[in-house]
């Protein structure tokens, strides 16, 4: 499957920065939120950030107008889904915000689109079976984008295989090293990672199950 056009549901922080981040890979991009003041934020980010990446020698000035050509915002989920290949959901991590946000993506969205959440703690098996489509449905998450690039694939039981090497190929695309998580756990790598080291420095840290949010 060709990639040519990214959705980000969400322009929070990460979600900016993914979009960015796609924009400047050559993908089309369209931000949806429900206000159209969250846009105004995310286009100061993208600013300071696109400054700092030409500072860095990360791109090249020249290529600026390009990458803000290839973004699109929009606060019309339907205008933002138009045609889109892949999507990439970045909303509160709200277990019932996102199961509702889902169900009216599965609704919308082209058959041909990959769905993906960017949850850091929530699994995908929990909203899978909200999207209509389980089988296209993957966490693809990602650490910062910029500075920590790393993305974590964590099919749930019944993600379509077929996904996996298209989600690796994107993930190297977006400048990113995938990581692939052949079980789901909340604590995706990053957390996983913390709460080992926690463990031997002798810190007891409460853990919370997925079934908390179930």
């Amino acid at each position: 499957m060709t990639i040519n056009t990214i959705t980000i549901i969400g322009s929070g922080n990460l979600g900016t920065r993914i979009g960015l981040q796609a924009a400047i890979a050559g993908y089309q991009v369209n931000f949806y939120d429900t206000y159209e003041k969250a846009f105004d934020s995310s286009r100061a980010s993208m600013t300071k950030l696109m400054k700092y990446l030409v500072q860095a020698s990360k791109i090249k000035e020249a290529d600026l107008d390009g990458v803000n050509k290839r973004i699109h915002f929009s606060t019309n989920l339907s205008e933002a889904l138009n045609d889109t290949d892949f999507i990439s959901e970045s909303v509160t991590e709200d277990l019932a915000i996102k199961q509702n946000v889902w169900t009216d993506i599965g609704r919308l969205a082209p058959a041909k689109t990959i769905f993906t959440t960017n949850t850091s703690y929530l699994l995908p098996s929990q909203f899978a079976q909200h999207t209509g489509r389980p089988a296209r449905f993957c966490a693809f998450h990602f650490h910062d984008v910029f500075y920590s690039r790393v993305v974590d694939i964590m099919p749930h039981p019944t993600t379509d295989p077929m996904l996996i090497p298209i989600l690796e190929t994107l993930g190297r695309k977006l400048n990113q090293v995938p990581v692939l998580l052949k079980k789901e756990t909340p604590g995706y790598i990053f957390n996983s990672m913390l709460m080992a080291l926690l463990g031997a420095a002798g810190l007891e840290i409460p853990r919370r199950s997925a079934a908390d949010d179930a």
